[in-house]
């Protein structure tokens, strides 16, 4: 058995994970990996079975539930845990392809809009924006495939 600390959405939970034959047991969950491809894995939890895209980046592992796309952290405990990425960023949340961007430069946009849609792990993702703002530079093309950290989208604040 090993102590992780796992964040998920900045939350960090401190987690027993111990291999079981087939299966992984994390806390009381016991997710049984039926197979693992390339970058998708096939796992059954409490009977039902879920098809499951996955990427990994050093200690974080970004993975797609429930048509929702997740980025957890996982570290041993007392190992100091990376950055991670922010609901209220614009950058890439994992290493994806930029399908549309929405906005131009001068385009003046309200906090929640869609700035540019990407597709990771076979899924669109849409970057909305923090703020209001105007958008005073794009740095991706569409057909580019864009790495977490760089600001894809830049905002200035709205002179009122």
């Amino acid at each position: 058995m090993s102590e992780k600390v796992i964040t998920i959405g900045g939350e960090q939970h401190e987690l027993n994970v111990e291999r079981a034959g087939d299966a992984v047991r994390a806390g009381e969950l016991l997710v049984e990996i039926v197979s693992v491809r390339a970058e998708e894995a096939e796992l059954r939890i409490a009977g039902k079975t879920y098809m499951v895209p996955f990427a990994f980046e050093g200690t974080r592992i970004h993975f797609a539930f429930d048509g929702e796309i997740y980025t957890a952290d996982v570290a041993e405990k007392g190992a100091r845990v990376r950055a991670r990425h922010r609901d209220h960023s614009m950058s890439a949340p994992m290493p994806g392809v930029v399908l549309k961007i929405l906005v131009a430069p001068g385009d003046v946009v309200s906090k929640g809009a869609p700035l540019v849609v990407l597709e990771a792990m076979k899924m669109e993702h849409q970057i909305h924006a923090p703020q209001d703002g105007k958008v005073t530079a794009i740095n991706c093309r569409e057909g580019e495939l864009v790495q977490p950290g760089l600001d894809l989208v830049e905002l200035a604040p709205v002179d009122g």
